[in-house]
């Protein structure tokens, strides 16, 4: 199985509805864990240098516009500060992050 984006593992607060990280298997489960949790013979995912690759072939002239691609739902690498400390830290936390059961 081939995934063409890199692993989610950090909420979106920009417009996807990924509220905590606990939601997110990538967040607290290598890929191996996923794979065997999927019964795949195997699993890949699209590296984040690959996806920002193919971004930037994407625009006029091939130039960079790493400033246009928000990265934070695989990176958390947010561009814009996401509320206070108190929410943020809450909403990025692994809350009960529990083991995967095939």
């Amino acid at each position: 199985m081939r995934i063409s984006s890199p692993p989610t593992a950090w909420p979106c607060f920009y417009g996807i509805d990924t509220p905590t990280r606990g939601e997110l298997i990538a967040s607290s489960h290598t890929v191996e864990e996923i794979r065997r949790y999927l019964d795949a013979d195997s699993l890949g995912y699209l590296s984040l240098e690959g996806l920002e690759r193919a971004v930037r072939g994407a625009s006029p002239g091939g130039e960079s516009r790493e400033r246009d691609f928000c990265r934070a739902c695989f990176s958390g690498d947010y561009p814009v500060a996401v509320g206070d400390a108190a929410s943020t830290k809450r909403h990025l936390a692994v809350v009960g992050a529990a083991p995967l059961e095939a």
